[in-house]
């Protein structure tokens, strides 16, 4: 453990490491920062559940209504909430208070989430189905097998939507789909740091892997009797360094962010909630998730993303036992991952199953363990691609070691 150890500092103190570590954590917190100014509107949802309960019921919604009507009359509005907001206008709101202004920002914030509220149900059973699956298999029409597949993976995502609906599963509280939080906390904030974890990782792996051809002692130490069995070491190294670098940049970034942004009463909320809807679709999961659940299983499978390149990274060290270069091919490979799919836009089926790649899970934490009409949604796709991808890089691994094990050392 203490040879590793000596390996990893070789890349924790290398000044491009530390200065990119540094620039990384800076970003991360400018973009939470300066994105920060709507901050009060957004977590006043932790009031609204802790006042009305997490579901939305008929009972919750009739007692939040009445609510606001008595705040609309104390504003000076004689017929309920809705018609003193309709009725207002920039004058009469400047001739308001401070205070008073505030209050009125609130019952608007407040009734938005009544109507949102009020006709999640119509708009969430209003989901075409049956149009979803013409419009998917279209896109998929090649060849029966994978036909046959993609249609039974699309009935087993209506069978879940049919469930959600029949246990009212989406009639919970959640921030309002225009705030796009869902997808700025996974899309932005979870993918930056992962992505900027790959950049590092790839850095660090290759730099420990190649320090004594660099440094020009192979000779000297491969010779030895500890020798080229150092390697081990260096690959435990770069997989520990995968680690310390993905968690040290994600635990300060969420740190920040859960520090704004509340969710002190939304992580109990079930991510397939109809308020969680952003774009054509909402988040329809597989399974009933916990914003919590999510959360932890996301962090989870990016981890394994960049353990995964970490190990790539150690592959190619081995070939080229150059740094610099090692870590522009690296880059090179995923770009080409993330290409690969759309060269094959008329072979759904090879498209689908060159979407099973590091890249995909990589850019689409906000996507993960949901259903949809594109080749990525299907069940276990996270699952797949990262088997897949390990099961690749064990045996690049193992031949590239074997390889190492027997070469000259020059």
């Amino acid at each position: 453990m203490r040879i590793t150890w000596y390996e990893m500092k070789k890349a924790l103190t290398s000044p491009i490491v530390l200065i990119l570590f540094v620039a990384f954590l800076g970003f991360n917190g400018f973009q939470i920062l300066s994105q920060s100014h709507a901050k009060e509107e957004i977590n006043a949802v932790n009031d609204l559940i802790a006042t009305y309960g997490r579901t939305i019921t008929d009972e919750s919604l009739s007692k939040l209504l009445n609510d606001l009507n008595e705040d609309a009359e104390q504003l000076g509005g004689q017929d309920g909430a809705e018609s003193f907001l309709n009725e207002l206008t920039y004058e009469r709101y400047e001739a308001f208070s401070q205070t008073e202004k505030e209050q009125v920002d609130r019952l608007e914030l407040f009734y938005t989430y009544y109507i949102k509220g009020r006709d999640v149900e119509e708009r969430y059973k209003g989901i075409h189905m049956d149009e979803l699956r013409s419009e998917f298999l279209v896109s998929v029409k090649e060849s029966s097998r994978f036909e046959k597949f993609m249609s039974q993976e699309f009935t087993n995502w209506e069978e879940r939507y049919e469930e959600i609906v029949a246990t009212e599963e989406y009639k919970e509280w959640f921030f309002l789909g225009e705030y796009k939080m869902h997808s700025e906390m996974y899309r932005s904030l979870l993918k930056n740091a992962a992505l900027q974890s790959v950049i590092l990782i790839v850095l660090m792996t290759a730099l420990v892997t190649n320090y004594e051809v660099e440094q020009r002692t192979q000779l000297l130490l491969y010779t030895t009797q500890k020798g080229r069995f150092l390697m081990r070491n260096k690959f435990a190294a770069s997989l520990l360094l995968a680690t310390l670098t993905f968690f040290m940049l994600l635990i300060p970034s969420f740190i920040l962010y859960f520090t704004i942004y509340d969710f002190s009463e939304v992580w109990q909320t079930v991510v397939s909630s109809g308020l969680n809807w952003e774009y054509k679709l909402p988040y329809i999961t597989w399974w009933e998730l916990e914003v919590w659940q999510f959360f932890l299983l996301a962090i989870a499978v990016e981890w394994g993303v960049v353990i995964l390149i970490a190990v790539l990274g150690f592959f190619l060290s081995l070939w080229i036992k150059n740094t610099y270069f090692t870590w522009i091919l690296s880059m090179a490979v995923l770009i080409g991952l993330f290409l690969l799919p759309s060269v094959f836009n008329a072979y759904p089926a090879l498209q689908f199953v060159t979407l099973l790649n590091v890249t995909t899970l990589l850019l689409n934490p906000h996507m993960y363990f949901s259903g949809g009409i594109t080749l990525t949604r299907v069940q276990y796709f996270e699952v797949w691609s990262l088997l897949i991808g390990f099961a690749v890089a064990t045996i690049l691994s193992i031949l590239s070691y074997r390889r190492f094990m027997k070469k000259d050392v020059v």
